[in-house]
């Protein structure tokens, strides 16, 4: 042995799921070093002192026994510990092991699960569903080379494509090159050559011969600033094979716009926060090819040779490793909103190197491709005769307004307290979290828990209900504040916080007692007012109020679970008839897929950015006051919610403020 190498610790092996990542490192080093060594998002407040309880994990023993080791801490329950859980900041890991990261459960499940498409006659689409990629196939048989006809590989193969395809130019690039040769001598000049392009010009993104050729592959991916979303697409027949969806792993750096653009600014902060959002996405990719065969073997990378990904601006800025401070700065011009389209090799994509990314155009700083994109799984694009609004109310929540003949659009900031950030009670919808709340007359809670499970935390719909039942049981007051007397035996009052217990730690998964404080209630009114007042004023800029709306459409995975008649008793919606909502579920990355099988959904969505008119309200005067005026339960005007000043009238819940 070296004497440099004499006293250096063994390297161990950590593996963390869900994510399915693992990382080496020296046997002693702390988990919750290795775990932001690993890219993962894990907080800890307290610094590492073992008292916040935010790096708990589990683990799951190596072979070899006992292979870590924890110091005592009062915030770690001993039902917990004998389950294998730790907290992170305070264990030393001295073996191999595999970690459980419990609050960041990644969900992986089938396509029918990830979007539909709506029912024609109910709400419809904008985009088409006829089969039409960029890309396509040709087969062709290329004349061996001989003394008299001595022309190249490439030259005789691109002959044959101009003849089969109609193409006037065809290039390709070195991947192909590499091996060229080979292949077109493999089959007895038998070729298979996918094709991007469908004007006069056309380029090889990849050739094999004909008798090992697949079917040509796609991925839509939904880049959300908390979640990614991705399906697998068979470019031939539209089929989706399978969808993949887990949290964003730029979680680590921040949970909203803000915080990572803040992030992008430290040294190295970009180039981190473009290999986290990259490794999500590649981890994705091989979930949803895993176990995908095929005729001539299983589907891998190499096979997928287009790509269509819809973001918010930032989330592609930081995509393409693109500094998005400009975003945030006034006068809030983003580097791009429009690209051409890009290799994917040049963005690390464990894609066909020379696959093909196309990314939905973007409006301005704050409406992305996700919004643009996702107007294709609705009507607004063909209807002329109606007036609609189109809602992703996501951590940064977008509005659109208008018909076929002219859109507005505008963005707020909601912040993350709808997807479980910033509420000290509040978890993404997975395992344990309550989604549904009522209380009775008796005062008593009822709720429901995602999968039966023990409860964990309230997810965004759980926090709507159990807000909606708070204001009309009367257990706060219009501003948010927890009426004592009310809330009796419920109340708690600790550490100068005032909160409303839900559940007691004997019934919690956690061991603790599950409390919606005022400090969470301030953030959830501080977070349905910036959307109320984001739709209102946009209606203002042309003249319209909520009556004159005929369809209110709601995307996003909490859209897909929130309750409208809740939604409108806290202010969150417009008090309209209730039969104008529709919910779309994900439409980002629906109107992903539409662009991806069809490249006239494609233009149809350039043409639909060009058009769009956006309202900046970072610098619309008229906007704080709107706000301020909805920081209240359901608004400080309650003529706005007839229905629920009736409800309030009662006798319920005081009507003074």
């Amino acid at each position: 042995m070296k004497q440099g190498h004499q006293n250096r610790k063994q390297d161990i092996s950590i593996r963390f799921m869900p994510f399915d990542v693992s990382v080496e490192v020296p046997a002693g080093t702390n988990l919750l070093e290795a775990i932001r060594e690993a890219g993962l998002p894990l907080k800890a407040s307290c610094g590492g002192e073992g008292n916040c309880g935010e790096c708990l994990v589990q683990v799951v023993k190596g072979s070899a026994g006992e292979s870590y080791g924890t110091k005592p801490s009062a915030i770690l329950s001993g039902e917990l510990a004998g389950k294998g859980y730790v907290l992170a900041c305070v264990t030393t890991v001295t073996g191999d092991i595999t970690v459980d990261l419990p609050h960041f459960e990644e969900l992986y499940i089938k396509s029918v699960a990830a979007f539909t498409l709506p029912d024609d006659e109910a709400t419809g689409l904008s985009g088409s569903l006829e089969i039409g990629p960029i890309v396509s196939r040709v087969e062709i048989q290329v004349p061996a080379a001989t003394l008299e006809d001595n022309y190249s590989d490439l030259a005789r193969l691109e002959i044959g494509i101009r003849k089969a395809a109609g193409a006037e130019q065809v290039t390709c690039g070195r991947a192909v090159l590499k091996h060229l040769a080979a292949a077109i001598r493999q089959d007895d000049g038998r070729i298979s050559a996918t094709l991007f392009g469908t004007g006069p010009a056309r380029t090889i993104i990849d050739l094999r011969p004909a008798g090992s050729a697949k079917p040509i592959y796609g991925i839509a991916c939904d880049i959300g600033t908390t979640t990614i979303a991705l399906s697998l697409v068979n470019l031939e027949t539209g089929e989706v094979l399978n969808t993949a969806m887990g949290l964003n792993r730029q979680l680590k750096c921040g949970e909203d716009i803000i915080s990572r653009i803040n992030y992008a600014s430290r040294p190295g902060g970009l180039d981190e926060l473009r290999k986290l959002v990259v490794g999500t996405i590649n981890t994705l990719i091989g979930k949803s090819i895993d176990g995908q065969g095929v005729s001539g073997g299983c589907i891998s990378g190499q096979d997928i040779v287009y790509a269509s990904v819809s973001g918010n601006t930032t989330m592609t800025h930081l995509l393409l490793g693109v500094d998005p401070r400009y975003i945030r700065e006034e006068p809030y011009v983003p580097t791009f909103n429009r690209l051409s389209f890009l290799e994917a090799a040049g963005l690390g994509l464990a894609l066909n190197p020379e696959a093909r990314v196309y990314c939905a155009p973007a409006v301005g700083s704050y409406v992305g491709g996700d919004i643009t994109a996702g107007l294709l799984a609705t009507p607004m694009l063909r209807d002329t005769d109606k007036i609609s609004m189109f809602i992703d109310a996501g951590t940064n929540g977008e509005l659109v307004a208008g018909n076929k003949d002219w859109l507005m659009t505008c963005a707020c900031s909601a912040g993350p307290a709808f997807e479980g950030g910033g509420v000290r009670c509040g978890m993404p919808a997975t395992a344990g979290a309550i989604e549904r709340f009522a209380i009775t007359g008796d005062g008593d809670v009822e709720y429901k828990v995602i999968d039966s499970a023990r409860p964990r935390g309230v997810c965004g719909s759980g926090l709507v209900d159990l807000l909606a039942e708070l204001l009309v049981g009367g257990y706060v007051d219009r501003q948010g504040k927890i009426r004592k007397e009310a809330a009796g035996e419920r109340l708690i009052e600790e550490d100068g916080s005032t909160g409303f217990l839900i559940e007691r730690a004997e019934e919690t998964y956690w061991g603790h007692d599950l409390v919606i404080t005022e400090r969470d209630i301030t953030n959830l009114i501080r977070t349905k007012g910036a959307v109320f007042s984001a739709c209102s004023l946009l209606l203002k800029q042309v003249g319209l109020t909520f009556d004159e709306v005929d369809a209110f459409y709601i995307a996003g995975g909490f859209g897909h679970h929130l309750d409208i008649e809740n939604a409108i008793r806290i202010g969150l919606l417009p008090d309209m008839e209730r039969e104008r909502f529709h919910y779309l579920g994900n439409t980002s990355l629906l109107g992903s897929y539409l662009i991806l099988i069809s490249d006239d959904n494609r233009k149809l969505v350039e043409d639909v950015s060009r058009k769009m008119t956006y309202v900046e309200l970072n610098t619309e005067p008229s906007y704080m006051n709107e706000y301020t005026g909805a920081l209240f339960l359901p608004h400080t005007d309650l003529d706005l919610f007839p229905t629920i000043k009736k409800l309030l009238n009662r006798g319920q819940t005081p009507i003074s403020r």
